[in-house]
């Protein structure tokens, strides 16, 4: 059996990939880590009858690469950054009789996403009216992520992020 005893290992370009404090405790250079990384909570709109609309999650929490535009409400992938992404978005409603009438989704480049069916958010809990999706995708440099929301209930507007209730959020996988 052999032992490698080092306090850092480095790339061809000197970069450091892994570093150790000498207790055990390992960091990286950014090499190893679920970056980018964002958290955006939303502010109440109103969602009309039969119609994608896209959802404004608007209060950055958390956003590690400056990825995500408050603006715009998307996240796009910076440069050398393209993986495979886990996702997720959920979302308050307001008080309604069918959940199953609402759903979010996310688009991609402003296009629903291949096999969207397994990324589509269905009401996942009729105590709080919350509707909510997770999935993997894979995005490339450039590409823009957005979350769609639409209700089919009532044949008016509906309150989406109902008291200022939702997240969307996202990581590249480590190694993806």
């Amino acid at each position: 059996m052999s032992i490698l005893k080092v306090n850092t290992i480095q790339d061809k370009g000197g970069n450091t990939l892994l570093s150790s404090d000498g207790a055990g405790t390992i960091s990286s250079g950014g090499a190893i880590t679920n970056t980018p990384a964002w958290r955006v909570g939303i502010t109440s709109q109103s969602i009309a009858y039969n119609t994608d609309t896209k959802l404004q999650y608007n209060r950055e929490h958390q956003d590690t690469d400056s990825a995500y535009d408050t603006s715009n409400y998307r996240f796009t992938v910076p440069t050398g950054k393209g993986g495979t992404y886990l996702i997720g978005a959920w979302v308050r409603i307001g008080t309604g009789t069918d959940l199953e009438a609402f759903y979010i989704l996310p688009k991609v480049n402003g296009s629903n996403v291949e096999n969207n069916e397994q990324l589509r958010g269905t009401a996942v809990n009729n105590s709080y009216n919350v509707v909510s999706m997770t999935g993997t995708l894979q995005l490339s440099a450039g590409d823009y992520l957005e979350i769609y929301g639409g209700q089919a209930a009532v044949n008016s507007n509906f309150d989406f992020g109902y008291s200022n209730e939702g997240m969307f959020w996202g990581y590249k996988l480590i190694g993806a």
